[in-house]
């Protein structure tokens, strides 16, 4: 996959590259008061609705009138499957193994694509390494693979790199970010949607594009979950073409106008066109 045709795709993404909520070591803490869980996230041109089972978990997803999402758990792991607008099953399938109620393995298939991705945290639950290969399941030809190392300072990640490599093997993309926060300013956490199950990672795995499917941006159009509001995000991109490295950056800045809350501290709105209620 070419350098431009990846930017198109992470670059929206970074734009909410956060630090994710804080789950306990061994389990998670989805069984919050219904006060703190998220009813709607909506904008313009979007309106997903969450609804929740009696253990308050994330049950389903409302994306639209033709597009909606259902999490069936068990105690070996969570399979989410997508539903076209009469509800049947489409191509778009999830499967996460647990342990110690955390998420280990996923699979998911979408098209003629499975996109396999493993997890390791360190011993205060925060994840320190995510890999992933996408394969063509027609003819089980591997397409690419990637990894992803995590850098932390307490409970807030600061560095992330991400490198990917061809079917030989040969690396041909890496990404660098580096991310400040503001201090006292929250974003929304994995609990708010009752779907606590990455430890403390951002991404839940792969950071970006280059052909890779976010495990997390079922969320709402790529929103990442955060327990601090990102104040700037530092990115070099390293892309191999014609034997040779090129490098482009950016910084991207997020003014704290960009983040507004009600009465209770929880995010209201975001970047000015999002907004996000309560139950």
């Amino acid at each position: 996959m070419s350098s431009k045709r990846a930017k198109k795709i992470f670059i929206p993404v970074i734009a909410c590259l956060l630090l994710s909520a804080a789950a306990c070591k061994k389990g998670n803490n989805n069984n919050a008061p219904n006060g703190n869980r998220i009813s709607s996230i909506n904008s313009a041109s979007f309106n997903h609705i969450y609804s929740y089972d009696e253990q308050n978990r994330l049950a389903a997803i409302d994306y639209s009138i033709s597009s909606h999402m259902k999490a069936v758990y068990s105690a070996s792991g969570i399979v989410l499957q997508w539903y076209d607008g009469n509800y049947n099953p489409t191509d778009h399938r999830m499967e996460m193994n647990l342990v110690n109620g955390r998420v280990q393995y996923v699979v998911e298939t979408v098209s003629n694509y499975k996109n396999e991705h493993s997890y390791n945290y360190d011993n205060e639950g925060r994840m320190n390494r995510a890999q992933a290969t996408r394969t063509r399941i027609d003819n089980n030809q591997l397409q690419n693979k990637g990894e992803v190392l995590f850098t932390w300072n307490d409970d807030r990640l600061t560095k992330v790199v991400h490198t990917v490599q061809d079917r030989d093997g040969i690396k041909t993309d890496s990404v660098i970010w580096e991310m400040n926060y503001y201090d006292g300013k929250k974003f929304i956490t994995w609990e708010d949607v009752g779907f606590s199950y990455f430890g403390k990672t951002p991404l839940a795995g792969m950071v970006t594009g280059f052909g890779y499917r976010l495990p997390v941006t079922f969320l709402s159009e790529g929103i990442v979950p955060s327990v601090a509001a990102v104040k700037d995000v530092i990115q070099k991109t390293y892309s191999y073409h014609a034997g040779q490295w090129q490098l482009s950056s950016n910084t991207s800045v997020y003014p704290e106008n960009y983040y507004q809350y009600d009465a209770q501290g929880r995010l209201t709105r975001w970047l000015t066109a999002i907004e996000i209620t309560w139950k």
